[in-house]
């Protein structure tokens, strides 16, 4: 066991670390006591530091000192140095001192030199750790490389003397990559070079200008340009200077000899190259535009220009960086990124429909599909389609009064769907006429749906809306801000106890308010204690009063559809389908539709809107509905929808976007409410349907039915017929919490009381 031990230790130590290990064993390999203690230590060698670099730096040259960088290893780079040596590759001497510097702590690291001038040198790169361990050296080369320069292009103009002087000038232009290297010199020919005349050049445009004195030099000579920065080029013209009298050596006067121009018709004042041409006499390309004129230079041969000298393969007429001739849209407007064809999207239809990919939302759309603006498929649909109960194909439905409560069994109606006699049976009927401009509705009043119509048993109704198909904003203002505080005047108010809406079963919707002038649906909840006329809400917020049934509050059950073994009894909004946007569930009287409460938020994820308001006080009991439209504020923000109760977006049957109304169980105010009961309940939704109109609403639409709940002619004690929803659980453990509560209003003493209120209501104002 002690060879074994060694033999590890030895390899351990050959691998960069070494494992000690101490352990106490007999050599039968005896259990170790529990004061025995085996452990093992591990002990990392420190080794030589290791240069990885490229080999080789180069840096293009740009008047700037160069650096060179590369990467280091070792076990503790904060401590290591790198040390740069760097060598003249031609005497094999150090360039300055030594160059030290600590890498990051990624290994990196890097130098700036003192070299900026083109050439090579030779880099030597070593590392020390803090030990005093080295690194091999690495060797390596920094090119600075040159740039490259063109020769030098020389162009003059003689300027001769003036009548009786003898002072001309030569001036020109020299073209080169570096112009603050250029020089320019007149050699007068056979003449002593004390006689040189320097020009005076401008180091930033290469221009020049020199004075001859013709009595003085010699007028046949050499003009000599030299440039370079790096790479010395010279450009060299033989001249003949032209002084009068003796023009008949060049006769065009650009000091060209007749002999050596080319052109020898050069018009006066016009800058020559050594062929004597100016540039309106020099086709370079040859494409019949002279170079003056010439707005596109190096035109292939084999195509033709325009009057510009420019091909289509040279012109981009919309700027868009695509060559005429590849632009397969030459119109791109400016701005717009585009693709190898020349084409914006704004330019393209890439599914076919009509709508260009830049608007296009839906960019896949099936061949032959009707689109929208935003290029989505239009709904295949029509409001009249949002009708329940049409052509004679209504369910038979019936009133649940009697039926586990006490209230006196409708005898309305039918026994039996189909049958005859007096019985709570009814048929949904709904026709719909449509016009260019508005929906004609027809009902018989009757909800696609059981309903419990409490104190006021419904029947059979004849009613007749006229919807506006194009609904027109109002923005007029000016109205009366009674019933509708938080509109300021800005919208006309709605009905606060009469028709304001219609369902899509035909089912009218009233507002909030219930005939005393309380909140009909704050009551049902328990908010207040009604001491002028009770009322109570059956399923889906539904009742009936002297103008049949309607709705207060919900009528989602319009399009719920019970599970197996379920019936209305079971309804609550909380069953509602939460993943999928609502249907409509009725119409506004100013043509604007009324949702369920889940629709899309502004980022098309269904959502449940909830309200925008609150009531004034929440624990006192007072205020809490009492007083209806008046207890409840409006908080901007607080909920998704504004003091209408409405929202603009987006909708299946709107994609393009349509203001609309919401149905509200709840409020988004996070206060609570204590009901009558004690009860610590949240904040329902207010104002349930619409509160005010945001379009142009017809008035004629919310005719008769305005007044309370079908007055205090409940039974003494009855079995109220209070939907409980499962939002609010906390507020009854059961149905008969609910009615210990209803019949304290049923004593001797309320039962006057209640036939003289009610008496009085119906006198003064319609009835619900």
């Amino acid at each position: 066991m002690v060879v074994l031990s060694g033999l590890l230790a030895l390899l351990m130590v050959s691998g960069g670390f070494i494992l000690m290990v101490d352990e106490t064993q007999d050599d039968e390999k005896a259990t170790p006591t529990d004061s025995e203690i085996q452990q093992d230590t591990v002990i990392i060698e420190n080794t030589s530091p290791t240069i990885l670099n490229s080999g080789e730096f180069t840096h293009l040259w740009d008047g700037e000192n160069s650096s060179i960088a590369g990467f280091v290893i070792d076990e503790i780079l904060a401590t290591t140095t790198v040390t740069v040596v760097i060598i003249d590759s031609n005497t094999f001497e150090q360039i300055g001192e030594n160059r030290n510097t600590s890498p990051m702590s990624d290994g990196s690291w890097s130098i700036m030199t003192e070299l900026s001038q083109p050439g090579i040198w030779i880099i030597q790169i070593q590392a020390t750790d803090a030990e005093g361990l080295t690194s091999n050296v690495s060797i390596s080369q920094l090119t600075i490389i040159a740039p490259e320069e063109e020769d030098v292009l020389l162009s003059f103009l003689w300027v001769q003397p003036e009548e009786n002087s003898s002072m001309g000038t030569l001036q020109g232009l020299m073209l080169h990559k570096f112009p603050s290297t250029c020089s320019i010199e007149y050699h007068p020919q056979g003449q002593s070079p004390a006689r040189l005349i320097d020009g005076d050049e401008n180091t930033t445009t290469g221009e020049y200008s020199m004075s001859v004195n013709t009595s003085y030099h010699n007028t046949e000579g050499d003009l000599i340009a030299s440039c370079g920065l790096f790479t010395q080029s010279t450009s060299t013209i033989q001249l003949n200077l032209p002084v009068p009298p003796e023009p008949e050596t060049d006769l065009d006067s650009d000091g060209v000899l007749d002999e050596a121009d080319e052109c020898d018709s050069t018009p006066e004042g016009e800058p020559v190259y050594a062929t004597g041409c100016s540039e309106s006499e020099t086709d370079t390309d040859m494409d019949g535009v002279m170079d003056d004129v010439d707005q596109c230079a190096n035109t292939l041969t084999s195509e033709s220009v325009d009057a510009n000298g420019c091909s289509e393969t040279q012109k981009d007429d919309d700027s868009d960086m695509v060559n005429n001739v590849l632009d397969l849209c030459p119109n791109s407007p400016s701005g717009e990124a585009v693709d190898t064809d020349g084409c914006s999207d704004s330019q393209k239809d890439g599914d076919g429909d009509g709508v260009n990919d830049a608007l296009d939302q839906c960019p896949n759309t099936p061949l032959g599909e009707v689109v929208g603006t935003d290029g989505c498929t239009l709904p295949n649909w029509s409001a009249e389609d949002s009708w329940y109960c049409q052509d004679g194909n209504g369910p038979w439905v019936r009133d649940d009064n009697g039926q586990g409560n006490n209230y006196n069994a409708n005898t309305n109606g039918v026994n039996a769907p189909n049958g005859g006699g007096s019985g709570p049976w009814f048929q949904c009927d709904v026709s719909v006429s449509v016009s260019s401009t508005e929906m004609n509705v027809n009902s018989n009043g009757i909800p696609n749906h059981n309903w419990i119509s409490a104190f006021g048993p419904g029947d059979v109704q004849s009613h007749t809306w006229s919807i506006p198909l194009n609904p027109t904003n109002d923005t007029t203002g000016g109205h009366t801000s009674t019933n509708c505080p938080a509109a300021n005047g800005q919208w006309e108010c709605a009905a606060d106890r009469g028709q304001v809406a219609v369902a899509a079963n035909g089912v009218p919707i009233f507002g909030p308010e219930e005939g005393p002038g309380g909140d009909a649906v704050a009551l049902d909840f328990f908010y207040f204690t009604e001491d002028r006329q009770p009322i109570d809400l059956g399923y889906c917020g539904a009742h009936a009063g002297p103008t049949g049934v309607h709705y207060h509050w919900d009528a989602m059950c319009q399009y719920w559809e019970p599970e197996s073994g379920e019936t209305m009894q079971d309804y609550d909004w909380s069953l509602i389908d939460s993943t999928k946007h609502s249907p409509i569930i009725g119409w506004s009287f100013d043509g604007y539709p009324i949702y369920g409460m889940y629709t899309w938020d502004d980022d098309g994820v269904v959502k449940g809107m909830k309200s925008s308001y609150a009531v004034d006080r929440t624990s006192d009991g007072g205020d809490q509905g009492y007083n209806g439209i008046d207890d409840w504020n409006y908080v901007s923000g607080l909920g998704d929808l504004d003091q209408c109760n409405g929202r603009f977006g987006s909708t299946p049957e709107y994609p393009q976007g349509t203001y609309y109304y919401v149905s509200t169980p709840l409020s988004g105010s996070s206060s609570t409410v204590v009901d009558t009961n004690g009860d610590t309940v949240p904040m329902i939704g207010f104002p349930y349907f619409l509160l005010c109109y945001h379009g142009i609403a017809d008035d004629s639409n919310a005719g008769g039915g305005q007044g309370g709940g079908g007055g205090g002619g409940g039974p003494p004690g009855g079995n109220a017929a209070q939907t409980l929803y499962s939002h609010m659980p906390e507020l009854f453990d059961s149905v008969e919490d609910r009615i210990d509560v209803r019949g304290l209003l049923w004593n001797t003493t309320w039962i006057l009381l209640v036939i003289i209120g009610a008496a009085f209501v119906r006198g003064n104002r319609n009835n619900d």
